[in-house]
């Protein structure tokens, strides 16, 4: 009894572990922002001799109550993302924008449409 136990706790550890881990390199806070820029253009040639093509999109974004937070999008595409496309962003304090989707207007949340139009 004593080692199911014991072996109970030691996974309830690891678990426990992996979940703030995850959370803390993965993990991050949802914001909204709306494109009206065409961003910066960058390229970069590797050392293959491929070339890559960067936009850089530094802009505000807003949570759901309306607080704003100074975001910076780096996209590795051969377009700029569409004007007035609404972005709900995953924005982690250490490494920034770590994941973007488009959504409609209908889902943003009112106080930050407001706050972005």
């Amino acid at each position: 009894m004593k080692k199911i136990i014991g072996f109970i706790a030691i996974l309830a550890v690891f678990i426990g572990g992996s979940y703030f881990a995850y959370n803390y390199y993965y993990g991050g806070d949802t914001y909204y922002t709306k494109i009206v820029t065409d961003g910066e253009r960058s390229t970069e040639t590797s050392d293959s001799g491929e070339t890559f093509t960067f936009y850089d999109y530094d802009q505000a974004a807003y949570d759901q109550d309306g607080a704003e937070k100074d975001v910076n999008l780096h996209e590795s595409r051969e377009n700029p993302l569409r004007k007035d496309a609404y972005l709900k962003l995953l924005v982690n304090e250490r490494k920034g924008v770590i994941s973007w989707e488009e959504v409609s207007q209908d889902d943003v949340p009112d106080q930050a449409l407001t706050q972005l139009n």
